[in-house]
Parts: structure tokens; C-alpha cells; sequence
């Protein structure tokens, strides 16, 4: 059968703050599979910051994208073609998909087989997946949490930060959001639990200092910092001792073409004082212990001790929008485009294993710490 490809393409590299330029529609007919590979419909594509540091020109822990080629993006993927040994047709997988309808791959391993009976396939895209993980190590392994410690969130509203909040609330710790609007303060709170929130749009670094200090009274012990830029710098004074600053992301300097144009207050005087732990956090580092992380995040979604939120756009003409949408914190939950959807009953992997070890009576911590070995 013959198919067209619709896709997002990546046109050139943005000066500052990525615009709708950066992205063009195109269509182009997808080749015959070779001996060897698989042709995946794309069902769903996520929309994540960390998207805007792929198209930098300078070194990065992910994959850069060149200009003209397809736009980076992660997603769910249904296999309905394979001329590939160890995949078969209906299996719904996690990967890079990026921007398009279709993709054709000939390396399985790139890709993780989702069971249905664990979670919800959206779920793989926010809590059960990439974003719930970077959430749960950063805060636990990164963040190092006591019970009654003070553990501010920027983005606060976004998905990993929603669900870092929820984890931090769940362990004990009063949580406190930075988030864009004051409506999405108000929302945060009610939504996620948050014990106190403040907005920073329009705000200098200084207002929005005085408005951390008035939220977080005990001073912070975890920063989980989802932007950099003017709103860390904000939190600088207001670091306890020993305090743990988890570097997650950059959205904050999501204007600069280069981030050797950040600038702003040096910090080394705070972390000395301090003692302040600063430490990136990047997924991939964590990967040999992924799964012990996702059967327990599994295990909460399913109990409802972690609640989402999801926000879906249709087609991939809207996939530039829902782009934007996240990028401009206007997304109302995990920002998610529908391009077509998943036949379940295609999906021949057992579901029994995932209802099992996500199941209330079911020792799902010891299952984890097996896995993490």
C-alpha cells in the first residue's frame, strides 16, 4: 500500500526564542520496508522543554536536530508493518518517533514495548515514563528528601513538576510552586496540592524573591528546578543550609540561541555558605534502573496516588501549536497530540503481568529493588 508521510519539519536553528518559523508542514511518500524493518503509525507525540535543546547548535546530552530534517519529538508508535524478526504487527511502543505520521526503523532496541495491562498508554508519556522517572529520581536520588523539608518546584504546574510535587507531598514535604500566572498559582494548589504557590510573569527577580520568601517562611531545602535563568537566581537568598539544588531543565532561557548568553548573579558565594548541593539531572544516567522506578509510579497511577492531567491537541498540523502551547506554559496538563488512535485489540503482549505487579497486595518496592540491582 502506498502511504504519504506528513511530518514537522525543522528549518533552521531559532536567533532567540523559538518561533513558528522554525517549523514547516511537509508531506513526503514512505519507501518499501527492507528485510529487517518495521513501519510504525505514530498514535501519540509528546510535547517536553527539553524539546528546545535539541535545536541548539552547541553541545547537549541529547541528540542535536539539523535543519531539514524531521523535528525530534517522543511518542507512541503502533506497529502495523514489519519485515523485522522480533516485532510484531499491533505492538504499541515507546521511542522517538518524532514529528509524523509514520515512522520506519530497523533498530528495536531504540524502543520500549508498553503493556497495557501496567497503565493507560498515555500514562507512558507522563508519570509511567520519561517524565514520571526524571521526576522520581530527581527528587529521591538527587534531592535526597527528609520528611518535614521545604521543596520548591519552577514549573510547578508542568507534568514532571507535578509530579515531583505529588511524590514530595506523599514523602512529607511541604511543597511550594513557581509557575507563570497567578490563575496557575491558584490552580496548582488546588490540583496538585501544593501548600503555597507564586507566579513570575511581569515580576522582577527581586519581587519574585520577596514572594519566595513569603511562600517558603522555613526557607527551601530542595529546589527542583525545572527553568534556570532569572527565576533561580530568585531563589538564591532563601537556600537553608545543605540545601539541594536539582538542575532539571532550561525553560527559563528558552529566548537565548546559545546559552553562553545566560547571565546573571554568580552563585558560588551562596553554595558556599550554604553548602548548597547544585547537580544536574539527566535521565540517562538512570537508565539501568528505569523499570524498578516505573512499576512503582505504575503502581500509584493505578491506585489514584498520583493524579494526571492531560492536554490533547489533534493532528499534526497542530503539532507546531501544542509545541508552543508548552513552551509558553499555557498547556493544561501534560501537552499531548493525537495523530491517530491505538486498536488495543492489535496489542497481543500480555496484559496480566502489568495488572499483577501493579495490584495493592502485590510487594511491588521489593519487585523494584530487584530490578534496580
Amino acid at each position: 500500500m502506498n502511504r504519504n508521510n506528513r511530518l514537522v519539519r525543522f528549518t533552521h536553528r531559532p536567533e532567540g526564542r523559538p518561533s513558528p518559523e522554525i517549523f514547516a508542514l511537509a508531506m513526503q511518500p514512505l519507501p518499501a520496508l527492507k528485510a529487517g524493518e518495521f513501519l510504525g503509525r505514530n498514535c501519540y507525540l509528546s510535547m517536553d522543554p527539553a524539546l528546545v535543546g535539541r535545536m541548539r547548535g552547541e553541545s547537549n546530552y541529547a541528540e542535536t536536530v539539523e535543519p531539514g530534517e524531521t523535528m525530534h519529538a517522543y511518542g507512541l508508535t503502533q506497529v502495523i508493518e514489519s519485515r523485522h524478526p522480533a516485532v510484531k504487527v499491533g505492538t504499541v511502543l515507546l521511542g522517538r518517533c518524532d514529528m509524523q505520521e509514520y515512522l520506519i526503523a530497523s533498530d528495536a532496541s531504540a524502543f520500549t514495548r508498553i503493556n497495557l495491562g501496567l497503565a493507560e498508554p498515555t500514562a507512558y508519556l507522563s508519570a509511567v515514563g520519561i517524565t514520571g522517572a526524571t521526576a522520581y529520581f530527581g527528587l529521591f536520588d538527587l534531592g535526597r528528601p527528609k520528611a518535614g523539608e521545604t521543596l520548591l518546584i519552577s514549573a510547578g504546574a508542568s507534568s514532571v513538576g507535578s509530579i515531583a510535587a505529588q511524590l514530595g507531598k506523599s514523602f512529607g514535604l511541604r511543597t511550594v510552586a513557581i509557575v507563570s500566572s497567578e490563575d496557575k498559582a491558584e490552580q496548582a494548589k488546588q490540583e496538585w496540592g501544593y501548600a503555597a504557590a507564586v507566579s513570575y510573569r511581569g515580576k522582577s527577580i527581586e519581587q519574585l524573591s520577596a514572594d519566595i520568601a513569603r511562600a517558603c517562611p522555613n526557607g527551601v531545602d530542595i529546589y527542583f528546578d525545572n527553568t534556570s535563568g532569572d527565576i533561580s537566581e530568585a531563589v538564591l537568598d532563601h537556600f537553608n543550609d545543605f540545601a539541594r539544588h536539582i538542575v532539571i531543565g532550561r525553560l527559563g532561557i528558552s529566548h537565548l540561541s546559545d546559552t553562553r548568553q545566560d547571565v546573571g548573579r554568580r552563585d558560588n558565594n551562596a553554595i558556599l555558605a550554604k553548602r548548597i548541593r547544585k547537580q544536574g539531572m539527566v535521565l540517562l544516567d538512570h537508565k539501568p534502573r528505569m523499570m524498578s522506578a516505573i512499576v512503582q509510579l505504575a503502581k500509584r497511577v493505578r491506585h489514584g496516588e498520583i493524579q494526571l492531567k492531560d492536554d490533547v491537541l489533534e493532528g499534526i498540523e497542530n503539532v507546531p501549536k501544542a509545541f508552543f502551547r508548552m513552551l509558553n506554559g499555557e498547556s493544561q496538563g501534560k501537552q499531548l497530540v493525537r495523530l491517530a488512535e491505538i486498536d488495543l485489540s492489535a496489542d497481543s503482549t500480555p496484559r496480566w503481568p502489568g495488572r499483577l505487579i501493579t495490584a495493592r497486595w502485590f510487594p511491588t518496592a521489593a519487585l523494584a529493588r530487584l530490578l534496580a540491582r
